[in-house]
């Protein structure tokens, strides 16, 4: 019986050893694996700060070119505004235009007898204004002949 005791002795000694193996394995391993994890982390951690510092790098250009389409805009607005006002200052020149088209082709009776004399004035100071400067260019043609013709 002694026999069995110290047999079952021996086969608990060489199971605990045989865990203690397995047990000794699978740490290794976990430690390899744990350093290939680390290893993993240090690669991702060095790649993220390119990232980060490229997005970062994105974020700068991002926000300069929000500052100046916020500036364009801006200029763009008094443009429009610009011409919001030319078109309004458009439309009181035509209404202008229209009123003194208006009182032109209808005049008041009082007027009429004053317009066709004005435009019979006219109409003379005009005829005397272009007959005075063909004769004066008549003159200056025949002053330049006679110079050319001086010895």
């Amino acid at each position: 019986m002694d026999f069995l005791l110290y047999g079952s002795a021996i086969i608990a000694a060489i199971s605990l050893l045989l865990i203690a193996i397995f047990f000794i394995i699978a740490l290794r391993n976990v430690k390899k694996t744990m350093s290939e994890v680390s290893e993993t982390i240090a690669r991702v951690e060095s790649k993220l700060s390119g990232i980060t510092t490229k997005s970062d790098q994105l974020m700068e250009r991002t926000n300069k070119i929000a500052a100046d389409v916020d500036g364009k805009v801006q200029r763009l607005e008094s443009v429009v505004q610009t011409a919001d006002h030319i078109g309004k200052s458009t439309e009181n020149l035509n209404r202008s235009f229209q009123s003194i088209s208006q009182q032109i082709a209808a005049p008041e009776p009082k007027h009429v007898e004053l317009m066709e004399r004005l435009t019979t004035m006219t109409e003379a100071a005009s005829r005397m204004y272009f007959k005075f400067k063909s004769e004066k260019q008549k003159n200056d043609r025949n002053v330049h002949q006679e110079m050319k013709q001086l010895p």
